[in-house]
Formats: structure tokens, C-alpha cells, sequence
């Protein structure tokens, strides 16, 4: 009898464990993995390539100071040729070329050009959705006038060395093209300036001021 009685216990208690995990694999079945939600993206920063840039500027300038009373704005036309040799540098070389507005009586047929050349290296500041640039330049200038005509013409030359700065804000349109402005600040320092009227010239290299000159320019780097 006590064997059949210990048979017996034996019986339930593996039913009674069948039962309980009968139960549980059901509700384990049923449960289901919550989705991790994916991070958010973060957002992409402009991207840039290493090697060969190149930023063409077309824009107004306006000349300052005493050079300035008798000028207008006039047109600026603008070229950075140079390598950009890590996110945050790059390497130039700066043309600028301004066609002056002189202010003269109505009639009286003037022009005033200016071409400088020089180094003009840029700091490279990428953000989240623009990039920040600025820098200095220095190099040299050609100035060219011209009042009147025939008999009654004078022509004026100058030449001299040039500091000033660069700095903008451009904006990515695509992998690596950018759109923007920039503004320059150059400080024309003549050596040597020259008059020519009635054939006879009269050149001067000392006592000469310096002529400030300032633009604003629509810019792209390529």
C-alpha cells in the first residue's frame, strides 16, 4: 500500500509540473520584444575635400577716408585660387580688381582702376549648416586714372603694397559647393604715384596717404 501511495504522489507531482509549464510557455509565447527606438540622427556638417579651391567674388566696393569724398561705389570683381589643405586651412592666392565710380562733373569723362594681387590664406570654421571664414591678405596694387580727354587729359599711376582681411559666411549646397558673402577690408599703401597731363610727368614717393577700401561680395567655393 505504501509503495502504491508513493506511486501515486510521484504521478501528481509530474502532472502538476506539466500543468505549471503548459501555463507559462503560452504567456511566454505571447509576450513580444518592445522595439528599441533607433537614436536620432544627428545632423550632417558640411562636409569638405582636401586639394585645388577655387572662390570667384563679384560685389561693390566703396574707398574711404579722404580718397573716398570724390568716389562713388563702384564694381568688384574677385578670384581665390588655392589649396585647401586641411578642414580648417586653406592656402591662396587673391585677385581683386575694382572699378572705382569717380565723382566728376557731368560731361567730363573720368575712370579709376585697381588691380591687386596677393597671399590671401583663409581660416575655415565648419558648422551644423555653414561655414565661418576668415583670414588675412597681403600682397601689391596698380592704381589707374584717368580725367578729361585730349588736349585736357591727366592720367594718374600708383603701384605699392597692400594689408587688409577676409571673412564670410558660406553656405553648403551640395558635397562640396558652397554659396555665400564675404567681406574685405584692403589698406593701400602707394610707394610711388604719378601725374601725366600735357605729356610731362610728375611723380611723387613720399607724403603719399593710404587709401582704405572696403567690399562686399557675393561669393562661391568650388
Amino acid at each position: 500500500m505504501r509503495s502504491n501511495h508513493v506511486y501515486a504522489m510521484s504521478v501528481l507531482a509530474a502532472l502538476g509540473s506539466l500543468s505549471t509549464r503548459a501555463t507559462a510557455e503560452p504567456a511566454a509565447a505571447g509576450r513580444t520584444t518592445e522595439p528599441v527606438a533607433a537614436a536620432p540622427a544627428s545632423a550632417t556638417r558640411a562636409t569638405w575635400k582636401e586639394g585645388f579651391m577655387v572662390v570667384p567674388m563679384l560685389g561693390i566696393n566703396s574707398f574711404q577716408g579722404d580718397s573716398g569724398k570724390q568716389t562713388g561705389p563702384g564694381l568688384r570683381l574677385g578670384l581665390l585660387l588655392g589649396s585647401r589643405m586641411t578642414e580648417h586651412f586653406s592656402l591662396n592666392v587673391g585677385f581683386a580688381f575694382d572699378i572705382a565710380n569717380p565723382d566728376v562733373p557731368s560731361g567730363v569723362d573720368a575712370s579709376r582702376y585697381v588691380l591687386d594681387v596677393g597671399f590671401n590664406p583663409l581660416f575655415h570654421f565648419p558648422l551644423e549648416k555653414l561655414d565661418i571664414v576668415a583670414g588675412p591678405l597681403a600682397g601689391a596694387f596698380v592704381d589707374h586714372g584717368s580725367v578729361g580727354g585730349p588736349p585736357l587729359a591727366v592720367d594718374t599711376w600708383a603701384y605699392g603694397w597692400t594689408v587688409g582681411a577676409n571673412a564670410g559666411v558660406l553656405f553648403p549646397v551640395g558635397a562640396r559647393a558652397r554659396l555665400g558673402g564675404l567681406a574685405n577690408f584692403y589698406l593701400r599703401n602707394p610707394l610711388n604715384v604719378c601725374v601725366v597731363a600735357n605729356g610731362s610727368d610728375n611723380c611723387s614717393s613720399t607724403g603719399i596717404d593710404s587709401v582704405k577700401t572696403i567690399a562686399l561680395s557675393f561669393a562661391a567655393l568650388l
